[in-house]
């Protein structure tokens, strides 16, 4: 749910390349044809990956997080003063005035978004996905205590999580759903850390990935966490007694209970009160990290779990001192994921690698679905998007430029998430 090291580059990042990617693309694939919507995401520093929405009639056009780890939606607001949150004066922000569907509350929100507190009010407004119209009820952020956010990637996050959520407000799955854009509350992701990707909700996009989705049911009411059946580093067993994951698309790396990763720190003969730094020439010559989650073995490769900096090689996996390994975007470039609400599950196949990169412009795949539009609203106006010729620019972040009190500080929010699931 919380931390996306992401966060220092968006000074270096061009606001507007993205706008073309605002449409989206809608197809029927998977689950017998049930409804889908397909939804761009751009590789951002960092290998994470943000989506292209829009808010309001005319829609006002937002960069949003799709966060695996909570159920919020919320986006900056034009209420937020400037001269007082730096967050609120470099990001886009929602203006209620100029929408004519915006439907203002009074009830007041407070939720912790990457180690950051963010308050405001509720506004319920038709959201822009793909083609189509959803009413959704977000957050307008009017205040925040923190500086995490203040220079995000994203203007917003729409929570996808499972489990029970901090408001009583509809998920974004559930107001799709409610709106009959999609008939399951089902997603599937596709995220690789070198390319643009995916986020299908309503079923599953079988052109992504190889094989068949492995599902295995969740082992927690509340967060996307499951029964992992082996890790395995070289010959050295990590998987310890009821071993569980978590997937996490807001963290660059992968985290284990602190006795197993020593167990990993010590062959690769680097300190684990420091950054694992490890000598280069060596990198060939370190084990596989193999995880089976279910009968399938997902192998993360030491060129994969070492990141090289010119001269300098720098460990991508990090001790917790809580039972479950946390699976961030280390895991998650070699897999694509489905998330099923509805039945409680989360399924796992090898994700294909992309002949060449994802384009956030959309596909002109042809669709059987007719886009919907609230009933209730009216909508005359579309978004006029400046296309582009060209993709945006691919840029990975290294794991050694990462600060030990990044990774720390990382560590925290993560640990405070597992320790409110143990409540």
């Amino acid at each position: 749910m919380y931390l996306l090291w992401v966060l220092t580059a968006i000074s270096l990042y061009p606001r507007f390349a993205w706008m073309s990617a605002f449409e989206g693309s809608e197809n029927n694939r998977n689950l017998d044809n049930d409804k889908t919507v397909a939804i761009p995401l751009i590789l951002v520093y960092g290998g994470f990956h943000y989506a292209v929405i829009g808010i309001g009639t005319p829609p006002q056009t937002f960069s949003v997080f799709f966060d695996t780890w909570n159920q919020n939606s919320w986006i900056t607001s034009t209420k937020c003063p400037q001269y007082k949150y730096p967050m609120c004066k470099f990001h886009f922000k929602y203006n209620a005035n100029k929408s004519r569907s915006s439907k203002e509350t009074t009830e007041e929100f407070s939720y912790v978004e990457y180690g950051t507190t963010v308050n405001g009010t509720i506004t319920e407004d038709i959201v822009k996905l793909g083609n189509h119209y959803i009413n959704h009820p977000f957050g307008e952020v009017k205040a925040t205590d923190g500086k995490t956010l203040d220079v995000a990637t994203f203007d917003g996050s729409f929570g996808i999580g499972f489990g029970s959520t901090e408001t009583k407000q509809r998920t974004i799955l559930q107001s799709m759903v409610n709106s009959g854009v999609i008939n399951k509350q089902v997603f599937g992701i596709y995220a690789k850390s070198n390319a643009n990707g995916e986020i299908m909700f309503g079923g599953y996009n079988e052109a992504l990935y190889n094989g068949e989705l492995e599902f295995v049911d969740l082992s927690s009411k509340q967060a996307w966490m499951f029964f992992i059946k082996s890790i395995m580093y070289g010959d050295e067993d990590l998987t310890g007694e009821k071993c569980q994951g978590i997937v996490n698309d807001g963290s660059h790396h992968i985290y284990g209970p602190k006795e197993q990763v020593e167990k990993i720190y010590r062959k690769l003969g680097c300190d684990p009160s420091k950054l694992c730094e490890v000598d280069c020439s060596k990198i060939t010559t370190f084990p596989q990290l193999r995880i089976t989650v279910k009968t399938t073995e997902f192998i993360i490769g030491p060129e994969d779990y070492i990141d090289k900096e010119g001269d300098k090689c720098t460990g991508r996996i990090f001790d917790l001192d809580q039972p479950a390994w946390v699976l961030g975007n280390l895991f998650l470039d070699k897999v694509y994921t489905a998330y099923d609400v509805e039945h409680a599950r989360i399924g796992f196949a090898y994700a294909k690698i992309p002949s060449s990169t994802l384009s956030p412009t959309p596909r002109s795949t042809a669709s059987t679905e007719t886009t919907k539009k609230p009933t209730t609203t009216a909508r005359t106006t579309t978004l006029t998007t400046t296309p582009t010729t060209t993709t945006q620019p691919i840029t990975t972040t290294s794991a050694s430029a990462l600060s030990l009190h990044h990774i720390s500080m990382e560590i925290l929010v993560i640990m405070a998430f597992l320790r409110y699931l143990q409540m």
